[in-house]
């Protein structure tokens, strides 16, 4: 699966003009449409268009008021960009696979999750249909220089768990999409999961930024230390100058008062240094996507100590891979599973 992020210009304004209520058709490598009224006064075309993906096909058309290209760059593709720009865009798709696992589970779960005191078996194995939300954020961290990026997470809709790898993942699946538009509960599962992506993004920028907050903190340290030695020079030059002979009272009592008064100074200039090597995070949801996939839904019986409850996994085709279920508490996905006094499941820092 290519997911739509990375998109080529030419399925990026095929899916656009599907969702926005064009018919579109293929037509070889590029795409016939008729646009509705509203869409096409915005983008400023005719009601019955072509679009390529090669600036020759465009050249050799017999009637350019209606034939367009879509290359990086184009203005009908910048008119498109701008107007996916206004909202978040929520689209939805439906994952089709060939074959899906079907046994195994017992040795995936010995190997890929760890239990401290619980023992796990498996009861039942069902096949069901499994929902995920993969959400994108753009992000912006300014501090004396500015780095830019993109975070694709996916979640596991029914469970609220980050699932490492997915998005990764997703782009070798070896199924077949098939793209939809989403309902009203895709809408509300995107809201009810809105705490646990503002967690994920935090965790993840912290980790993406690691390099470029040390980097800074380098540049920090060497300007403190530059800084330092600059005034703790300027202290002794001035320090100095007071012991020459013929120094009048005045001018010793003023240079005296501008020793007394460079720590302040320093702070000043330090306080100047802290915020110019701050680090200020901007985050801007950028897309959603309702994913729909067959799955296995897992149930094991949990075994702790003299009690025992019910566990609910779920193996996912896309990573080939038990869904690691999140802590309780802090929302993390979690593969080495403790259990707190209720009997649910904790991180080993949330389990201290």
């Amino acid at each position: 699966m290519k997911s739509d992020l990375q998109a080529s210009p030419i399925e990026f304004a095929r899916r656009f003009l599907e969702l926005n209520g064009a018919a579109v058709e293929s037509q070889g490598a590029g795409i016939e449409a008729l646009i509705p009224d509203q869409l096409r006064a915005r983008l400023d075309t005719a009601e019955h268009i072509r679009i390529s993906g090669k600036p020759e096909d465009e050249q050799n058309s017999s009637n350019r008021n209606e034939d367009y290209v879509a290359t990086y760059g184009a203005p009908i593709l910048e008119r498109m960009t701008g107007m996916a720009l206004e909202k978040i865009p929520l689209t939805g798709c439906r994952l089709e696979f060939d074959y899906v696992k079907s046994g195994g589970f017992a040795r995936l779960l010995e190997d890929r999750l760890t239990f401290y005191g619980a023992v796990a078996s498996i009861e039942t194995v069902a096949e069901v249909v499994a929902d995920y939300l993969q959400v994108a954020c753009r992000y912006t961290a300014q501090s004396d220089e500015q780095k830019e990026g993109l975070l694709t997470m996916v979640f596991n809709a029914n469970t609220g768990g980050f699932v490492p790898g997915m998005a990764e993942a997703l782009d070798s699946a070896g199924c077949r999409t098939v793209h939809t538009t989403p309902k009203a509960e895709a809408i509300q599962k995107v809201v009810s999961l809105s705490d646990q992506i503002e967690l994920t993004v935090g965790r993840l920028i912290d980790e993406r930024l690691e390099a470029f907050r040390a980097r800074m903190n380098r540049r920090f340290q060497r300007d403190m230390e530059n800084l330092k030695e600059y005034y703790a020079s300027l202290e002794q030059e001035m320090k100095k100058s007071m012991e020459k002979p013929g120094l009048s009272d005045s001018a010793r009592s003023d240079r005296q008062a501008k020793i007394e008064g460079l720590p302040a100074e320093l702070a000043s200039k330090t306080d100047d240094l802290f915020k110019k090597y701050s680090i200020k995070v901007r985050l801007q949801p950028a897309a959603a996507m309702h994913i729909r996939t067959p799955a296995k839904k897992i149930a094991c019986r949990l075994s702790i100590g003299r009690q025992a409850r019910q566990f609910f996994l779920t193996y996912n085709p896309v990573t080939r891979n038990l869904d690691p279920p999140p802590c309780s508490r802090c929302r993390k996905p979690i593969s080495h599973i403790h259990f707190d006094a209720g009997l649910e499941p904790v991180c080993f820092e949330c389990r201290r």
